[in-house]
């Protein structure tokens, strides 16, 4: 049977036997079959009728994505992908979260983000350099807690620095400009430039 949209005829005309008026009884004595069966036409080149639709869209800009199997643009597009610096893989917006690379429990939020956070190099960057400003300083305080006066200082130098490494994070967010510390910023960034 011939079910195309398309067909010049009726699909009764088209089965064997169908156009004998017996109902139905065409196909078991021999006048059915000596008839035999005649296929529909067959349309030239010159019909109106349209190909179907392809099945997904061959524009480059359809999928979101990137490799040369047809699922994204092709491999040489992706170079002119803009790359978003303000995105984060965690849901907490920039600024927070360079804040609490300095501010959650240094170095404790610090390593977190370094293990958590993936895409942004800005945060990355702070989370490096806390880890490297805050550690020495906690162990610091541990070895120095015989004293009360010298664990004192130690503790008032380091909320002093994570106060105004936060608050410098903080504001410089807007712009992406890092503050770098004599030695740990420069290896921080070292770091984050060659991940």
């Amino acid at each position: 049977m011939d079910f195309a949209p398309y067909q010049s005829e009726e699909p009764a005309a088209a089965r064997p036997g169908a156009a004998g008026g017996g109902g139905g009884s065409g196909s078991g004595s021999g006048s059915g079959g000596a008839r035999g069966y005649t296929p529909p036409p067959v349309h030239t080149s010159n019909s109106t009728a349209s190909p179907p639709p392809p099945m997904y869209s061959p524009s480059p800009d359809a999928y979101a994505g990137g490799s040369s199997s047809g699922y994204g643009p092709p491999v040489e597009d992706q170079q002119n992908v803009q790359v978003n610096q303000y995105e984060t893989s965690i849901p907490i917006r920039l600024e927070y979260e360079s804040v609490i690379a300095y501010a959650a429990l240094p170095p404790v939020g610090s390593v977190a983000l370094l293990i958590f956070e993936t895409k942004n190099d800005y945060i990355r960057f702070h989370s490096w350099q806390a880890s490297l400003l805050f550690t020495p300083l906690f162990i610091l305080f541990i070895i120095l807690s015989f004293s009360t006066v010298l664990s004192y200082l130690v503790l008032a130098v380091y909320i002093v620095f994570a106060l105004y490494m936060a608050y410098r994070a903080y504001r410089d967010s807007a712009s992406l400009d890092r503050l770098e510390l004599p030695v740990i910023g420069r290896l921080a960034s070292d770091w984050v430039d060659s991940e």
